[in-house]
C-alpha cells in the first residue's frame, strides 16, 4: 500500500472537501497506521529465502571425535585447539569442510602440546564414514620426548643481587633444571619470584628482559631473566591525615603486625590498608609510600588519609519459621562514641512466642581487632504451650582471640520468672561463671560443600555467691560439610548438653534443655521432647543430645534439595528413649538470605510423644 505525498499535502491543507484541519489530519493518521500494519504483514523477501532454505535443508552432520593418547588437561586442551570441534555448530557445516578440518587437526593437537613442553608429538588420524550423517573422526597422539630446561640464567641488579634473601629465592626458584618446560609453570614462577623480591622491600623491582630460547632439534629450553632491583625500602612512620576521627595510639594498635622498619612493599600496603577498613571506623582509608620524603635508610613515610564512616547504622530484617513464626528484627550500631573506638549497639527481635531486647556496650582493649570488653543487658521473653518465662540478665565479659577460636570469660547475672508444664511460676536468680569458644571454618560459596563449625559453652553457679541454687552446664554443638560429587555435601550436625543443679524447681527454663524442632530432630514441633510432668507437658531436661546427618544435593545455582535422617532426646538422669525422625526438604539461596522449608515424619516409639503425622518446616530471614 502506497500514499502519494504530493496529493496528500494539497488534500490536507485544502478545504476541498468541506473538512476542517484537525479532522483532515484524524483521516491522514487513520491511513498511515493502516499502511504499515498491511505492510508488516508482507514477509520480505530475505524471511522468504531463509524459510525456504529450511525446507530444503539436510540433516545435519554428526560427527563423534575420539583422542587417545592424552588424559587431563592435555586432553581438554587438544580439543579446545581443534578447529573441527569449534566448526561443528556451524548451520553451514558441510562434508568438504569436515574433510578439510580432519587434515588440519594434526597442526592443531601439536600445537596444543606445546605449553606443557611437547614439541615432537606424532598424530595417527582416520576419519570414518558410519552413516549418510554420521562421521567418526579418531587421532592417536604420541606425544614424543619432551622440552627440558637445561639452562637457568637469572640477572639481577644491585642491591639485590648481594642480598643474601634474595640469593635464597633465586636458589629455590620453583622451576628446575632438568624439568619438563611447562609454560604456565614458567609463567607462575617467574611472577612468584618478582612478588617474593618486591615482599623483600624492592617495591620498585622490575623486568628487564625475561625470554625462553627453545631448541626442538635438541629437545633443550634455556631460561633467562634481567631484573633491576632498585632500592631496598623499609616502612618509615605512620603520618594520619584526618579529621580528629580517632586518636592516633589507638589507631596504631590495629597496626601490631604493621610496623614502622619492616619491608616496605604493595602487599604490605593493601594489608595495611584493609586492616584499617575492617575496623569499621572509617569509610574510606587511603595509604600511599611517599619515596620523595625517604632517609638516608631508605625509609619511607607512610600518608594514611582516614575519612569516617557514618556514626550510625540502623538496619531493620523480617522472617519467619514455624517455631516461633512471624518475627521482626531492628538494630541500632553507634559505631564511634569516642576517639578510644568505645561503640554500643541496641537489637530487638520481636515475635508472638519469643521476643528480646539487648544492649551492649564495647570497649576494644588490647589487639582491638580481636580483643574488646563488653557489658550486654538482655530482657528476654517465651510463652509456648508448656514455657512462660521472662528474663533479665547482665553480663560483663572479656572477648579474644586465642588460637584462631573465639574465646569469652564472663560472669552473669541473671533473674528468671519462669512456670514449666504445671508447675507455679517461681523466680530464680543467679550470679554465674563461664567461657566460651567457638569457630567457624567454611568455603566461601553460595552452597558451601566443605568447612566445619563448632561452639562450647560452660558455666555454673555457686548457691550462697547471689545464686538461689548450685548449678554448672555444659553445651557443645558442631556441624560438619563433606563434599559428594560434583553437586552434593553430607551435612552432619549434633548437640550434646550436660547439667546438674541442687534444685530441679528453681533450676531456670532458658537453662534446660529440649529436642525437637528444626534445629534439632525434626519430625516433632519445637521443644516437643524432653522430660514431662504429671500432666505430660514437656518442661525441659538436664541433659539433650542430638544428632543429624542430612545429604544436600544442587539441582541449579539457586535451588537445593535435601533428604534427613535426625535422631536424640532431652533426659535427666538416663536416656531410655530415643526420638527418631526423616524426612526431605527445599533450600532456595536467594541474593537476601536462605529460604528453607523441611517436611519431617516422626518414625514412632514405645513412648510416643508425637500424634502428628508429619512436621512441616518453613523459615527465612530478610535484610532491610
Amino acid at each position: 500500500m502506497f500514499l502519494n505525498f504530493s496529493a496528500v499535502e494539497t488534500w490536507l491543507f485544502t478545504d476541498k472537501f468541506g473538512m476542517n484541519l484537525i479532522s483532515r489530519a484524524v483521516v491522514l493518521l487513520f491511513f498511515v497506521l493502516l499502511s504499515i500494519t498491511l505492510s508488516a504483514q508482507e514477509p520480505d523477501s530475505s524471511t522468504k529465502n531463509h524459510i525456504s532454505s529450511t525446507d530444503t535443508q539436510t540433516t545435519a552432520i554428526q560427527v563423534n571425535i575420539v583422542i587417545t593418547g592424552l588424559n587431563g588437561e592435555q586432553k581438554q586442551n587438544a580439543l579446545a585447539y581443534l578447529e573441527l570441534r569449534k566448526s561443528l555448530d556451524d548451520p553451514h557445516f558441510s562434508e568438504s569442510w569436515l574433510k578439510k578440518l580432519h587434515n588440519k587437526a594434526e597442526q592443531n593437537i601439536k600445537e596444543s602440546l606445546q605449553p606443557f613442553g611437547y614439541y615432537h608429538a606424532t598424530i595417527k588420524k582416520t576419519l570414518t564414514h558410519k552413516t549418510k550423517q554420521q562421521w567418526l573422526a579418531q587421532y592417536n597422539v604420541d606425544r614424543g620426548e619432551p622440552i627440558r630446561v637445561t639452562q637457568l640464567k637469572i640477572l639481577i641488579s644491585e642491591p639485590g643481587e648481594s642480598d643474601p634473601q634474595v640469593k635464597h629465592l633465586v636458589d629455590t626458584f620453583s622451576l628446575k633444571k632438568d624439568a619438563i618446560l611447562v609454560h604456565s609453570l614458567y609463567e607462575n614462577a617467574r611472577d612468584t619470584f618478582v612478588n617474593d623480591i618486591g615482599r623483600l622491600g624492592y617495591s620498585k623491582i622490575k623486568i628487564l628482559e625475561h625470554k625462553v630460547i627453545i631448541n626442538p632439534k635438541n629437545k633443550t629450553a634455556e631460561v633467562q631473566m634481567s631484573l633491576e632491583s632498585g632500592s631496598k625500602y623499609t616502612l618509615g612512620k605512620f603520618h594520619f591525615l584526618q579529621n580528629d576521627i580517632l586518636n592516633e595510639d589507638f589507631i596504631l594498635k590495629y597496626l601490631q603486625n604493621i610496623r614502622s622498619g619492616m619491608p616496605q612493599s604493595q602487599e604490605i600496603l593493601l594489608d595495611l590498608q584493609n586492616t584499617l577498613l575492617r575496623t569499621g571506623y572509617f569509610s574510606k582509608v587511603d595509604v600511599k609510600p611517599d619515596f620523595n620524603q625517604a632517609n638516608d635508610k631508605n625509609e619511607v613515610p607512610i600518608n594514611i588519609t582516614l575519612e569516617p564512616s557514618k556514626r550510625h547504622k540502623f538496619s531493620v530484617g523480617a522472617g519467619f519459621d514455624t517455631e516461633i513464626q512471624a518475627f521482626l528484627t531492628m538494630r541500632w550500631q553507634h559505631r564511634r562514641i569516642n576517639q578510644y573506638g568505645h561503640n554500643s549497639d541496641v537489637s530487638t527481635k520481636l515475635s508472638s512466642k519469643k521476643s528480646f531486647i539487648r544492649g551492649a556496650y564495647w570497649i576494644p582493649v588490647g589487639d582491638p581487632s580481636t580483643d574488646k570488653i563488653g557489658l550486654i543487658s538482655k530482657l528476654e521473653t517465651e510463652d509456648t504451650d508448656t514455657t512462660d518465662r521472662t528474663t533479665f540478665d547482665v553480663e560483663v565479659g572479656y572477648w579474644f582471640k586465642w588460637q584462631k577460636w573465639d574465646s569469652t570469660v564472663f560472669t552473669e547475672f541473671r533473674q528468671e520468672k519462669f512456670t514449666s508444664g504445671s508447675e507455679p511460676k517461681v523466680t530464680t536468680e543467679l550470679l554465674s561463671l563461664g567461657a566460651r569458644l567457638e569457630r567457624a571454618n567454611f568455603e566461601k560459596a553460595r552452597f558451601p560443600r566443605r568447612g566445619w563449625a563448632f561452639f562450647g559453652e560452660i558455666r555454673g553457679a555457686g548457691e550462697g555467691i547471689l545464686s538461689d541454687i548450685d548449678y554448672y552446664r555444659l553445651q557443645l554443638k558442631s556441624r560438619l560439610y563433606l563434599p559428594i560429587a560434583e553437586n552434593g555435601r553430607i551435612f552432619l550436625r549434633g548437640e550434646l548438653g550436660l547439667a546438674d543443679t541442687s534444685n530441679f524447681d528453681l533450676y531456670p527454663s532458658s537453662l534446660r534443655f529440649y529436642a525437637g524442632g528444626d534445629q534439632s530432630v525434626r519430625g516433632y514441633k519445637w521443644k516437643a521432647l524432653g522430660p514431662k510432668d504429671d500432666e505430660g507437658n514437656v518442661i525441659g531436661g538436664k541433659n539433650v543430645v542430638t544428632g543429624s546427618i542430612e545429604y544436600d544435593h544442587q539441582v541449579s545455582t539457586d535451588w537445593v534439595l535435601a533428604g534427613f535422617v535426625d535422631a536424640g532426646n532431652a533426659y535427666n538422669d538416663q536416656l531410655n528413649t530415643i526420638f527418631y525422625g526423616a524426612g526431605f526438604g527445599l533450600r532456595y539461596i536467594s541474593p537476601v538470605g536462605l529460604v528453607r522449608a523441611d517436611l519431617g515424619f516422626p518414625i514412632k516409639s514405645d513412648d510416643d510423644i508425637s500424634d502428628d503425622n508429619f512436621v512441616f518446616y518453613f523459615g527465612f530471614e530478610m535484610s532491610l
